[in-house]
């Protein structure tokens, strides 16, 4: 439940008891719109709040089976706060534009997909692709664009993932073109990371999140990194969901057409990350398609015009870490 002045969100777990290395009350820091979270025990009921920097909405939960038991809140912040300063670790943000890495798949000795009809190489239309998207954001003036590749060369998926870590990017969008045994298989496609990509990503990466200045380690700094990891998760998504009416617009588009997977360029827990595959290069009507410039250029428009609108949406960024609240008393 919400309660007001302060904003907090309160959460009671009925016959249970906390299994904390701070025993059964404590307080941590928090990130986004949560500034920090206190929890204690009291007869029958174990109570977690998280105090919030301003009036927030649920705008997700999920409880875990029988065999993980567990709940998962995600809030969004409502008001002023929903458009608050991103964080100073970004530059590109300071500036007033947004840094987004265009990674076009495959390259040099790697084809990617090949068609079946006119035997166009996946390699070579993603990048065209992606050089068209390229173009269209410098001209609008409000992005820098970072490329993990802009000529016929391959790159190793671990260092797309650098290159975009070091741009400190709001936004990675890998472009790719399908294949599949079915020839009738056609349609565009987004991809963003399952939970077991998620875990990956925090498994090889997660050391490296840039947490602020003050020093946080054990359980609290597992706490923040998983809220940036799902804050980048939520956001991931939500470009997802702005993107595939878009391309729609100008592709077909697969049934299903958000889908999830463990995709290493969509492992980075502090970057939101698409995977967009723009058709099937063996199906003939995909084929055709994407070997038209014009209709690349179309969906390179798609593309950015979502990138327009997921950047002026409301957004959340972790402002770093906060010191622990002092916790005494009983938590409300």
């Amino acid at each position: 439940m919400f309660l007001a002045e302060p904003h907090r969100f309160v959460i009671d777990v009925q016959d249970a008891m906390w299994a904390m290395p701070q025993g059964a009350s404590g307080a941590g820091p928090g990130a986004g719109v949560v500034r920090g979270y206190r929890f204690a025990q009291h007869p029958g009921v174990s109570r977690l709040v998280l105090d919030l920097e301003a009036e927030a909405s649920l705008v997700r939960e999920a409880l875990g089976g029988a065999r993980a038991p567990g709940l998962q809140f995600d809030l969004a912040a409502r008001g002023p706060f929903a458009a608050a300063a991103p964080a100073p670790s970004q530059p590109a943000r300071a500036s007033g534009r947004r840094t987004v890495v265009i990674d076009a798949g495959h390259g040099g000795r790697d084809p990617g997909a090949v068609g079946r009809t006119l035997g166009l190489h996946e390699k070579e239309v993603v990048l065209d692709t992606a050089l068209k998207l390229r173009d269209v954001l410098e001209q609008r003036g409000q992005y820098r664009v970072v490329l993990t590749r802009d000529a016929d060369r391959y790159v190793e998926h671990a260092e797309r993932v650098r290159i975009s870590r070091d741009a400190n990017a709001d936004l990675f969008i890998s472009i790719h073109a399908d294949a599949n045994a079915n020839a009738e298989a056609c349609g565009a496609s987004v991809y963003t990371v399952n939970e077991r990509g998620a875990r990956r990503g925090q498994a090889m990466l997660g050391d490296t999140i840039d947490l602020g200045a003050t020093p946080v380690r054990g359980q609290a700094r597992d706490v923040l990194v998983d809220l940036f990891q799902r804050e980048t998760t939520n956001r991931s998504a939500q470009f997802a969901e702005i993107v595939i009416p878009r391309l729609g617009a100008v592709a077909p588009l697969l049934r299903n057409t958000h889908r999830s997977a463990n995709l290493y360029v969509l492992l980075a827990p502090d970057v939101p990350a698409v995977l967009i595959e723009t058709g099937f290069l063996t199906n003939a009507e995909d084929e055709r398609r994407l070997s038209r410039p014009a209709e690349r250029a179309a969906m390179a428009r798609a593309i950015a015009d979502a990138a327009d609108a997921y950047f002026a949406a409301p957004q959340l960024y972790a402002q770093g870490a906060l010191k622990p609240a002092r916790f005494s008393g009983y938590v409300d």
